[in-house]
């Protein structure tokens, strides 16, 4: 399995925390659509929240370890 140093974990977090921030910031400047669109709306940054919880479980993990 291939392993990430922490620091890049750490930067690559911090860059998914960032674009979600991004991403509830437009979201409360527009307000919530409805239907298709709200979903297209939000899916925009589902990407990012996955990622943002990969992320921290593995930094989680690691902080666990040692």
């Amino acid at each position: 399995m291939m392993r990430i140093n922490y620091k890049i974990q750490f930067t690559l977090f911090t860059i998914c925390i960032f674009f979600i921030g991004l991403g509830i910031f437009e979201i409360s400047n527009e307000g919530l659509k409805t239907g298709t669109d709200l979903f297209w709306q939000i899916s925009a940054f589902i990407p990012f929240v996955l990622s943002a919880i990969v992320f921290g479980i593995n930094l989680y993990s690691r902080r666990i370890k040692n």
